[in-house]
Formats: C-alpha cells, sequence, structure tokens
C-alpha cells in the first residue's frame, strides 16, 4: 500500500477549497467542476481501499454529470457488480472529501485503512471513465494522481 509521503505530495497539488463542505450522495459528488478536483483526488484514495477491501475486486469511477450544465461535472463510484457505491461507504467518501489538510487526508486514509482491517498487502484494481465535458481530462489527472500515489 502507498507510503504517507507519496500520498502528501499527491494531495498537495490538489487542496480543499476553504470554507466548502462536501457530501456524498446516491448520484456521487456533484458540483462546479472548477470545485472537484481535491475531491476526485480523494476519492481515487477510496477507490483504492475499497478494491483492498473487497481481495483486489475492481472497483469503477465514473467522472461524468450528463444533466447538468457545462460547468458542472460530479464523480461517484462503483461497486464490482455495477452497483452503487455500498451505503456505508459514502460516509467515507464524504470524511475524506472534507479532511481539512493534506496531513488531516492522510490520517483520515489510514485510519479508515486500519478500522476496515484492509490488507495492505491486497492488491487494488480500479477502472475509471468520463464524459466529454472540458473539465474530464483534468479531473482524470487528479485521480491518476490518487492511483499512483496508493500504489494502485
Amino acid at each position: 500500500m502507498a507510503s504517507g509521503e507519496k500520498i502528501i505530495e499527491a494531495s498537495r497539488k490538489y487542496p480543499k477549497p476553504a470554507e466548502r463542505t462536501f457530501q456524498y450522495g446516491t448520484a456521487g459528488f456533484r458540483m462546479k467542476s472548477a470545485l472537484l478536483d481535491s475531491v476526485v483526488f480523494r476519492v481515487g484514495l477510496l477507490a483504492a481501499l475499497r478494491s483492498r477491501k473487497l481481495n483486489g475486486q475492481i472497483i469503477g469511477v465514473m467522472i461524468t454529470a450528463s444533466h447538468n450544465p457545462p460547468d458542472d461535472n460530479g464523480v461517484k463510484l462503483v461497486d464490482p457488480m455495477g452497483e452503487m457505491l455500498e451505503g456505508s461507504w459514502e460516509a467515507y467518501a464524504t470524511t475524506l472529501a472534507n479532511a481539512s489538510s493534506d496531513q488531516a487526508l492522510l490520517e483520515a486514509y489510514n485510519k479508515l485503512s486500519t478500522d476496515l482491517k484492509v490488507k495492505p498487502q491486497s492488491s487494488a484494481r480500479v477502472v475509471f471513465a468520463r464524459d466529454t465535458r472540458a473539465s474530464g481530462p483534468h479531473l482524470i489527472a487528479a485521480l491518476v494522481q490518487a492511483l499512483n500515489a496508493s500504489d494502485t
């Protein structure tokens, strides 16, 4: 599993906007795309944890807000059989998305890993896709940074 230094270094590129609180819901996270890069980075970390928890089953990450205005975008996690993210994990997504600093993010990530008894030696597999919105490439870059930092 990832070293803390790799996560902190990558997270510095995607700071959480001050004074913002994010909430994962049935449709994942949805907002103005300019606010989404820190959230997508943190969702990438959670996707890796989810896959490891499920012994390397594939977790999907979808970046889209198909029926929203062009300046919006969203991100959601998809469980191995194509179903929505298990409800209890929505709270974990919200926790990581709202960590106030890079260090707080690492602490929350490590706590989740410990509390959920995630096996660090387990491999993680994450697939991702996006729609054609202009913000897509930038958001995919944030996701890939998280996956790399988490050795996924």
